[in-house]
């Protein structure tokens, strides 16, 4: 478990996450957190996001091909 401090940030307040518990839930910086307020307790959570390269890991199957849509049918630019 870790102390850390409440501290003023422009308009608003923020904390210092320590480089270990970033390191041991993996999180980096610009990652998204959702905070929430549950019984008296702070509890801060990693978004779920998805990266194309995650979703793709371990894939081995065909890549996929350009798919042939057709002629514009309005004003599409290409």
């Amino acid at each position: 478990m870790s102390t850390v401090t409440l501290s003023k940030w422009g308009n608003g307040q923020g904390i210092l996450l320590p480089k270990q518990l970033c390191e041991k839930l993996g999180l980096k910086t610009g990652d998204k957190l959702t905070v929430d307020a549950q019984e008296g307790k702070l509890i801060i959570k990693p978004e779920k996001s998805y990266r194309i390269e995650s979703l793709l890991e371990g894939y081995t199957g065909p890549k996929p091909e350009e798919y042939d849509w057709g002629k514009p049918m309005g004003r599409e630019m290409w």
